[in-house]
């Protein structure tokens, strides 16, 4: 299963055509669409090729891929659509606002890979949040006729101990429980296998170093998106993690896991 929200900047002048061009003819023809999410999983597909790995391979499809190849190709895919931006002539880049957010998710069935991605140095990344523990519940007081309105606070995430069996990533909190929710830092990778989540930092050319520095929301609300969640930020007991730091540490268990878009 493949998920983008946002969008591939400078597609309609001169991205489209490059990505195309550079995708193998297997995956050029099992696009049907026109939309830049579509040809996005096109290439991703491709760059699994590329690395050696048969997107079609039964036994992996059963088995799976593995999180760290699943990792490696979204990586090198976003690398890729970064480089068919570069290669947009200097006036076009000079003339047209050529921006992408790309948050991506893919899943094989036994792991979840997910990013928070604007190809920006000072702009803030389309927002992503996950949140983890061992059951996701109806409160008492949503108990009413007629079918629950999930994603407007009746729910909550439970947890009765250490160990987290559910993890829901969402590009904004699914409850009023702000405290569940955790916020991915703009251009990370989220990594959900086993009972394991991590978030690693995409360390490219657009990652900011410098931990204090504040990036514009102003590109991502122009498009349409949001960009973080003020409450969840400032009561959530995990903090959203700083850039730059270790989040190697940053672990729960997640032997079920969902996937939203709010």
């Amino acid at each position: 299963m493949w998920m983008h929200n946002g969008g591939i900047g400078g597609w309609k002048i001169g991205v489209k055509r490059r990505l195309v061009s550079d995708i193998a003819d297997r995956w050029f023809n099992t696009v049907s669409g026109s939309t830049d999410s579509e040809w996005a999983f096109a290439l991703f597909c491709d760059t699994l090729e590329q690395m050696g790995v048969d997107p079609d391979d039964e036994v992996k499809q059963r088995d799976g891929f593995g999180h760290t190849v699943l990792r490696k190709a979204m990586l090198k895919t976003i690398e890729r659509i970064n480089r068919f931006r570069r290669a947009l002539p200097e006036e076009v880049r000079q003339s047209s606002d050529t921006r992408s957010l790309l948050n991506f998710a893919v899943t094989d069935g036994k792991s979840v890979v997910c990013t928070r991605y604007v190809s920006s140095k000072t702009d803030e990344a389309a927002s992503l949040f996950f949140s983890s523990g061992t059951s996701w519940r109806e409160q008492p007081s949503a108990c009413k006729s007629g079918p629950p309105k999930v994603g407007k606070g009746e729910y909550k995430m439970e947890r009765r101990d250490k160990g987290a069996d559910i993890v829901l990533v969402a590009s904004e909190p699914l409850t009023f429980e702000r405290d569940n929710w955790v916020t991915v830092p703009t251009n990370s990778v989220l990594t959900i296998h086993n009972q394991t989540v991590l978030i690693h930092p995409i360390l490219d050319e657009y990652y900011n170093h410098t931990p204090s520095f504040t990036r514009s929301s102003r590109f991502a609300a122009v498009q349409g998106q949001t960009t973080g969640d003020g409450m969840a930020e400032k009561k959530s007991t995990k903090a959203a993690l700083a850039r730059g730091s270790s989040v190697d540490d940053l672990v729960a268990s997640a032997a079920g896991v969902g996937l939203a878009a709010a």
